[in-house]
């Protein structure tokens, strides 16, 4: 039998995220690499192609979702060109809030990118994050 929580138990879980990822006196932002993934936390492996600032709160909970939103609606500038095969999400308080993959829009990837077919980042461009949600 698989644990299913309470529906006030998974709003609770995802208004302590928001107030886990708002912590702090930067915004929280998600990082883009091209490197394999580490463990949860682990050194990156190598540079930044991107970081993706967040609105301060840097989302949203309306029917037990919470989104993410971006803080420049225009997107952040990429650094380096890459494929983006992995992200991290920081808090304010430079404390790992999670890992997990990056797609295009149409992918399965825990973090999703709008407006491009793959994950190729070329430095210089913008980066927009498309729905990124957790539930």
């Amino acid at each position: 039998m698989t644990l299913a929580i309470s529906p006030a138990h998974k709003l609770a879980r995802l208004t302590g995220t928001l107030t886990f990822a708002d912590a702090g006196p930067q915004n929280s932002r998600i990082r883009l690499y091209a490197t394999n993934q580490p463990a949860t936390g682990g050194d990156p492996g190598g540079g930044l192609l991107v970081e993706i600032l967040l609105a301060k709160p840097c989302g949203e909970i309306d029917a037990s979702v919470l989104t993410l939103k971006q803080s420049e609606p225009s997107g952040d500038l990429i650094l380096e060109t890459g494929t983006a095969l992995w992200a991290r999400w920081i808090n304010g308080r430079d404390e790992v809030v999670a890992d997990g993959s990056v797609s295009d829009a149409a992918g399965t990837g825990d973090f999703k990118l709008s407006g491009t077919s793959g994950t190729v980042l070329y430095a210089g461009a913008r980066a927009l994050l498309g729905q990124c949600t957790l539930t």
